[in-house]
């Protein structure tokens, strides 16, 4: 019987290996970047949210019924400003959701990205997750950044100053170590 046209040889193997050998090192798929100069900052900013009203900001998108609002789902969009009072400068957006996730006691789940529009850090964001429980103090991890706050982390730590029916402020104390002069170039 005649050899196929199709077999496959030794040789076929090497020469194919070499082939695939050649196009990966030829171009490269891989990067370097330089982070910069690593900086710390410490700096407050002040959660206002309404919860009533024409300028409400806060929606609960699934309201489950169940106790200690087990299953809710809130979507919000807070004023950041530089003080407690609802008359202080606005210097960006808290944006976010709290997924209401204990059984046995009020307690949420908040991813939240602090989006700034003005002074120094302006066009800027701040991502950060962790938990609020009904003590109204928390500690969230700040897991990434844009503009300043490249490669960010660090932590957000939150405090109620006032609540009433139709709204809250949160003192919010932010800890963040982050990069500037970030280069990236592709490996040659």
């Amino acid at each position: 019987m005649a050899p196929s046209p199709h077999s496959s040889s030794p040789f076929h193997h090497l020469l194919v290996f070499f082939l695939l050998f050649a196009a990966a090192t030829a171009f490269p798929v891989t990067s370097e970047f330089d982070l910069g100069t690593q900086k710390r900052i410490h700096f407050g900013v002040y959660f206002h949210e309404t919860f009533l009203g024409p300028d409400n900001t806060t929606v609960t998108v699934v309201n489950m019924s169940l106790p200690y609002t087990f299953g809710d789902i809130d979507i919000f969009d807070a004023v950041l400003r530089v003080g407690s009072d609802a008359s202080s400068t606005v210097v960006g957006r808290a944006q976010g959701a709290g997924f209401h996730m204990s059984q046995q006691e009020e307690a949420s789940l908040i991813p939240l990205v602090l989006v700034f529009t003005a002074g120094e850090f302006a066009n800027s964001t701040l991502t950060a997750i962790g938990r609020l429980d009904a003590s109204g103090k928390a500690e969230r991890a700040i897991v990434g950044g844009t503009g300043v706050f490249q490669y960010a982390w660090g932590k957000l730590a939150s405090e109620l100053v006032t609540s009433s029916v139709d709204g809250l402020v949160a003192a919010f104390d932010v800890y963040v170590i982050y990069y500037n002069d970030v280069r990236l170039s592709a490996i040659a």
